[in-house]
């Protein structure tokens, strides 16, 4: 028999646990297949930012007061190999979403925080221990055939199959359905291969700051918390040692030596080795018909920024988001022609981003090193002597407007309502959003667009002096003056799709609606 649901996630990290929790409480029929048959146990990220928390805080996490998550609140030093300051990037305080700029975690336990989520929602089903085999696409959705990894069914030939409108591969770098899809991958060719230690010290380890980067050419390290009570060490791998050698227990302990843990002292939770690399399917083939992909299925980020992770769970609130107005008939499929092209420039910014750090601390030639301690110690002597900081990273394609501000992540501050100050979110929930400081957005749409804005579920709300909604602190009044504007409509990701005068409003949801297919064939 063949279970048949709207959308089938392949693969259960955080990637596809969050997607299957937007699909799922927006009311669709989700199937997760997952080819280990138990919870992975082991620690891989350890990092995500300000923007991803809160995401996260739209599915039930809240990373202020959940156990599981450390706040960052320091900076994220580089030092040369005599431990003197090349570089501070500063991760403290919080950033322009309204949370922390910086958190650490352990990955089973966000995993599986994420499970107990999903395991209260009874239209999506996990079905752990079946590795897929095959995909077969017609007219009306796609087959999955999926064969069983199942203790119980060591030995036999134990096959299932599921059907789903869309299926989309969040199954990592070695991903089935990206190789289905024949999706090529743009290689950087940044690619170094280092020892993962993460350690569980008996006492608490103190750190100042928490996280660093040792650029020591003779031993490229990384000091960075791996979640409360926990550690991470990465060691790049010196060109005299092989993968082997360096992939041992001993190893590990041997490097643990000189920061004083030991067996007696300690844990070692995981050792590995990885490869870094830096590369991206081409963005116009992250979708397929009705297959697509997220994640490291689509791409692969150097750890240095901290976001590997980050860029997997953006792909996929892009994804929901756009599948929801697909399944429900208010867009039509060509929507999702969107996806790839919207996230690849976001995306390759944190790349290359990462790729940029990653050459800083992946240098072994002594004299090289010099040089670069000389330029790096010179511009924090001189400011003048350092690059201009680059833009944030933004959407620039798909369903964006023409204001110099789309596309670009918004801002979220603190807001009263009657007795209730707290995050915009928290106030007035999540999907689009249109706010104005100069009057209330409901007088200036037309019947048309206040009926497609009240289907569509988009916050309509004027903050400020005799708004029903406060500005509590002003800045919400601050950031729209910069953005040279009295009025912003913001997308279900938070970026922002348009900004303006409020007189202009009606003109934008028009055009936006238009960008949405809002006269949709309904056909998915």
């Amino acid at each position: 028999m063949t279970d048949t649901y709207d959308v089938v996630i392949v693969g259960y990290g955080p990637v596809g646990q969050y997607l299957a929790l937007k699909l799922g409480h927006a009311g669709y029929s989700v199937a997760c297949v997952e080819k280990w048959p138990g919870p992975y146990g082991l620690p891989r990220a350890v990092h995500y930012d300000h923007e991803i928390a809160r995401l996260l805080k739209t599915v039930g996490l809240d990373s202020r007061t959940n156990p599981i998550i450390e706040q960052y609140d320091n900076v994220y030093r580089w030092v040369n190999a005599d431990k003197e300051t090349l570089l501070d990037l500063d991760w403290s305080g919080v950033g322009p979403s309204g949370w922390h700029t910086s958190n650490f975690f352990s990955q089973p336990q966000l995993e599986g925080e994420l499970d107990s989520y999903l395991a209260a929602i009874d239209n999506v089903d996990l079905f752990r221990g079946w590795e897929v085999q095959e995909l077969a696409e017609d007219a009306d959705g796609v087959t999955v055939t999926a064969r069983s990894m199942r203790p119980e069914d060591a030995g036999a030939m134990a096959t299932k199959t599921f059907r789903g409108k869309y299926v989309v591969g969040c199954d990592g770098a070695n991903s089935y359905v990206r190789r289905w899809m024949k999706a090529e991958m743009h290689d950087l060719g940044f690619a170094f291969d280092w020892l993962i230690v993460d350690m569980n010290p008996n006492e608490p380890m103190t750190f100042d700051p928490p996280a660093w980067q040792w650029c020591n050419p003779s031993a490229p390290t990384t000091i960075v918390p791996g979640g409360p009570g926990r550690r991470r060490w990465e060691f790049m791998r010196l060109p005299h040692e092989t993968i082997e050698q360096l992939n041992t227990v001993e190893k590990a302990w041997e490097r643990m030596e000189p920061w004083g843990l030991t067996p007696d002292n300690s844990v070692l939770e995981r050792h590995a080795v990885y490869t870094f690399r830096a590369m991206w399917a081409q963005p116009e083939e992250w979708r397929k018909g009705r297959v697509l992909i997220a994640g490291d299925a689509a791409h692969l980020t150097p750890p240095f920024a901290g976001q590997g992770m980050c860029a997997g769970i953006r792909d996929a609130q892009n994804i929901a988001w756009k599948m929801d107005a697909v399944l429900s008939g208010r867009s039509s499929d060509e929507l999702l022609d969107t996806y790839g092209p919207e996230r690849s420039n976001n995306m390759q910014y944190w790349v290359n981003f990462a790729v940029g750090l990653g050459e800083v601390i992946c240098v072994l030639d002594p004299e090289a090193a010099a040089g670069r301690d000389a330029a790096m110690k010179a511009a924090i002597a001189d400011p003048t002597l350092a690059p201009p900081p680059p833009p944030p990273p933004s959407l620039t394609a798909g369903v964006i407007g023409t204001h110099p501000s789309a596309g670009f992540l918004s801002h979220q501050y603190q807001v009263t309502k009657g007795s209730t100050t707290d995050f915009f979110d928290h106030v007035l929930g999540y999907g689009w959003a249109v706010l104005s400081t100069a009057g209330a957005p409901t007088d200036v749409l037309s019947a048309d667009n206040l009926a497609w804005a009240e289907e569509n579920g988009v916050i309509l709300t004027s903050l400020g002096e005799g708004s029903e909604v406060g500005d509590a602190d002003g800045n919400y009044a601050a950031w729209l003056q910069e953005l040279d504007a009295d009025t912003v409509i913001v997308r279900p990701d938070f970026y922002i799709y348009d900004a303006g005068a409020l007189g202009g409003l009606d003109a934008a949801v028009t055009e936006l609606r238009g960008k949405l297919y809002a006269t949709a064939s309904g056909t998915v």
